[in-house]
């Protein structure tokens, strides 16, 4: 078991060589939870959640919340679900999801975080943000954090969707973006 922690809300964890960032949490994904803090929210999904890191830190940092997340990796989410038992989370729903396919349309968050499966083509984030507007309220907030070479695309992605994106946080390799409904 391994342990990390981000803006004093502690993780224990779990992880598999063949899930991203298998020794423990990125930078990228450390740079987007350090921004949470600030974000108020009672329901909020973890799209493309790996082993579990953005979920788990969701749910232990708000425990009135209800927290889901999604993967379209099973072995993620079996990981992702063996973390929430570890840290005894119980207000945090993981599932397998091809993109949004298995949450119920009409469903609404307050707040959508993702560290994008960016290797996987341009399609998967630009659908992901598409789709992500839908899932939101008025008011609610999309953040994802990306590798800054790439930030450009994105950035126009989440105008064209959304009508505004801008830069939370940055650091060398990475930036997190965010937009509201």
């Amino acid at each position: 078991m391994a342990k990390f922690k981000v803006a004093l809300v502690e993780i224990n964890f779990e992880t598999k060589p063949d899930l991203f960032s298998p020794k423990g949490i990125d930078r990228g994904t450390e740079l987007l939870l350090s921004t949470l803090p600030k974000y108020n929210y009672t329901t909020a999904l973890d799209w493309g959640c790996g082993w579990g890191a953005i979920a788990l830190w969701l749910a232990k940092h708000n425990p009135s919340s209800k927290i889901s997340a999604v993967d379209s990796d099973i072995a993620a989410v079996k990981a992702a679900q063996q973390n929430a038992k570890l840290n005894n989370l119980y207000n945090i729903h993981i599932s397998a999801s091809h993109g949004f396919e298995e949450i119920p349309s009409g469903h609404k968050f307050d707040l959508i975080c993702s560290n994008p499966p960016t290797h996987r083509g341009r399609e998967v984030v630009d659908n992901m943000i598409k789709d992500s507007f839908d899932y939101l309220p008025k008011g609610g907030t999309l953040l994802v954090v990306i590798e800054s070479r790439i930030k450009p695309w994105v950035s126009r992605q989440m105008k064209e969707v959304f009508g505004n994106a801008k830069i939370v946080k940055r650091a060398p390799k990475n930036v997190v973006l965010m937009a509201t409904k």
